[in-house]
């Protein structure tokens, strides 16, 4: 979206706002992937990233540990700065570069995240298993503390690094055995088929017009430079660039920003090409599923962002 936007757009700021945070998220989820490696393998069954509608309201669990005698949520922060747990208003306070601010409660978060899974087990009547949850503070250089009386946040949040101590505490807590290797298959599986992906319109998210977006290939080292495409290359009239692939790209971002499908007339406007003949030798080239008759032929573009 960042690039296919004009660079005075008057979201443009709030697009790379949000880029951060979810980027922050990700690197936090992906940090720690290393202190999973501490904790016993055979025992657990790792899930990531369940998002499930139960009750009218979507739930995600960014990490779910399930082991034959309990099941614990993980809810992931990558927040950098002095973090205050504080709980007569159930708020998390973060001061940062000279900026206090508050954000969510994320300990709330995931009590209610392990309402909803609790749910989900007693509707497809699994036997009772205890549910933990815990808040994992993934930045390595963040400072937590909590209000004297906040009892559920000396227990309930850590940092990355104290994850296998928590995992062996619970398990000293937790010792008798309630789901076999079956039954632990089983919830994984329901799991997985029930979650459902966060997808949506980001045109509509950020009440941008698809007609703003700016079109055709973009150069990958000129910033919203168009490339031209001649004897089967694109080339870039600033750089000079040459890539044979480079409208892939372009067509996955018309994927994921207007549409997964493509009419040969539209990929011609898209990609600013010159003649049908050159856009049909494109499209051919990719294997794309195809629908339709040949006047109203239908490329399904959304398979270029499965091999992405």
């Amino acid at each position: 979206m960042l690039r296919r936007i004009p660079q005075d757009h008057i979201n443009k700021q709030e697009l790379q706002d949000q880029l951060r945070n979810h980027s922050f998220g990700f690197k936090g989820e992906q940090s720690l992937d290393y202190f999973y490696r501490y904790l016993p393998k055979n025992d657990i069954y790792f899930l990531h990233g369940i998002r499930i509608l139960q009750d009218d309201y979507f739930f995600q669990m960014d990490t779910l540990l399930i082991t034959p005698n309990f099941l614990t949520i993980l809810e992931i922060k990558y927040l950098a700065g002095h973090l205050y747990f504080e709980d007569r208003f159930s708020q998390l306070i973060r001061t940062y570069e000279n900026k206090r601010e508050a954000f969510p409660n994320p300990i709330e978060q995931v009590k209610r995240q392990s309402y909803h899974l609790s749910q989900i087990l007693k509707m497809y009547k699994f036997d009772f298993i205890p549910i933990e949850s815990l808040v994992v503070m993934t930045h390595p250089s963040a400072i937590i503390e909590a209000s004297p009386t906040y009892k559920e946040a000396f227990e309930k949040v850590i940092k990355s690094h104290g994850l296998q101590q928590k995992f062996h505490d619970l398990s000293y807590k937790h010792t008798k055995s309630i789901f076999n290797q079956k039954q632990i298959k089983k919830l994984s599986k329901l799991l997985t088929k029930f979650s459902i992906p966060y997808d949506t319109d980001v045109c509509e998210l950020f009440n941008i017009n698809k007609n703003e977006l700016l079109s055709g290939v973009l150069c990958p080292n000129c910033t919203y430079s168009v490339m031209k495409y001649k004897w089967g290359t694109w080339s870039c009239l600033m750089c000079q660039e040459s890539s044979k692939t480079a409208h892939i790209e372009a067509l996955q971002d018309y994927a994921y920003l207007i549409s997964d499908k493509i009419t040969n007339r539209e990929c011609k406007q898209f990609l600013h090409l010159d003649s049908s003949d050159q856009t049909n030798h494109l499209l051919r080239s990719l294997n794309l599923p195809i629908s339709g008759s040949t006047k109203s032929r239908v490329y399904h573009i959304d398979k270029l962002l499965q091999d992405k």
